[in-house]
């Protein structure tokens, strides 16, 4: 992983369909939780169709998943997954976190979601610690600010961070951030090709867009 922050495409149902729109991405990202028919088959397509980074994600129902079988079922699926991807994406209180994390020699995105509200600073220094301390390559946390000084908080909080670290503010109260937390040094950003896969998701050309806008630094090509 570079320093420079990577625009991640998400793709959910219809992703292989998706992959000739990610130009403007730098990395892709399997939603298997949101395709429909053969999501482990379909990660293999896009691998063969797509030369940019994948992430496998099969995200957990209680933070905005829609994998529908039993979490034995979900987590192996990702270790299956791992043969084609080249991070996978797990969920810092997934109940098997820890043994498919000793069982696969991939970096691992450990992530944390909030839908209804955003912790306050120390519990998110909590969550980071926790994070760091099992061997996450990248910390992943997307809460839901209720006002501008949450923003202000999240910003201070990633310009504070020793490790590689994204923050996302879901919601409409923090979609600019999708494109301003990559400033300050978030090291991934999100965005959707056809539809979005979380609250407040800009699409991948207006996240290049506005980073372009904001800091002429950012190509248009894709790294």
């Amino acid at each position: 992983m570079t320093e420079k922050p990577r625009i991640v495409a998400s793709l959910g149902k219809g992703a292989l369909r998706d992959v000739p729109a990610t130009g403007d991405a730098d990395m892709i990202e399997v939603r298997l939780d949101l395709e429909v028919g053969d999501p482990f088959g379909t990660l293999k397509e896009v691998r063969l169709a797509a030369s940019k980074p994948i992430i496998a994600t099969n995200r957990l129902g209680a933070e905005g998943g829609g994998f529908k079988g039993s979490e034995r079922e979900r987590i192996e699926m990702l270790r299956r997954s791992s043969d084609y991807a080249d991070y996978l994406d797990i969920e810092l209180r997934a109940e098997l976190r820890d043994e498919l994390m000793k069982r696969i020699d991939k970096p691992f995105i450990v992530s944390y979601h909030d839908f209804n509200g955003m912790p306050d600073l120390e519990e998110m220094k909590s969550i980071l610690e926790e994070m760091k301390g099992i061997g996450a390559a990248i910390a992943k946390i997307a809460v839901t600010p209720s006002s501008l000084k949450d923003n202000l908080k999240l910003l201070v909080f990633l310009l504070e961070a020793d490790m590689p670290l994204c923050i996302i503010a879901m919601g409409e109260m923090g979609r600019h951030l999708r494109a301003v937390a990559p400033l300050y040094g978030s090291a991934l950003t999100y965005g959707y090709v056809s539809q979005p896969t979380a609250p407040g998701q800009m699409s991948v050309s207006e996240l290049r867009q506005a980073l372009r806008l904001l800091d002429p630094t950012f190509s248009m090509e894709a790294v």
